[in-house]
């Protein structure tokens, strides 16, 4: 299991605590947020940090990977979570449809896709209309 992943369909890859991390831009991300550096904790959904998630919690119950390998996906609690407000949110449903569809690997490829600058190659977040390496305008990832 990739660890871009979540339980509940999010992409990973695309949080901006797991790219200030992984590219030690940290102290910058944290400036840009307007955030002390140690309010940015996200270390992937499939870490301690979140073992009171909801999803967590029933996909280990259920010795599931995530929530696309659930026959009821979309429950109550996932419809309310891609309901709740907050725009990223919103993929978790249509993720993991499309993990149904076309298996992990090659969604973590889509995705990887998705939120990399076609022109300098650096990573982007949820949301980003514009590459912050090298300014290129790209489509809202």
């Amino acid at each position: 299991m990739n660890e871009y992943l979540a339980f509940c369909g999010l992409y990973c890859g695309a949080c901006l605590c797991n790219i200030a991390h992984e590219t030690d831009t940290l102290e910058l991300m944290a400036a840009k947020l307007n955030k002390p550096p140690e309010q940015l904790t996200c270390s992937y959904c499939r870490t301690a940090l979140h073992e009171d998630c909801c999803f967590v919690m029933c996909c280990c119950a259920k010795g599931i990977e995530s929530c696309a390998d659930c026959d009821e996906m979309p429950c109550e609690e996932l419809t309310k979570f891609a309901n709740d407000g907050i725009f990223y949110h919103a993929t978790t449903i249509p993720n993991l449809r499309r993990i149904r569809e076309i298996g992990v690997a090659d969604w973590l490829k889509e995705q990887k896709n998705r939120y990399t600058c076609p022109d300098c190659n650096s990573r982007l977040g949820w949301g980003h209309k514009t590459c912050a390496t090298c300014g290129k305008e790209v489509f809202e990832a």
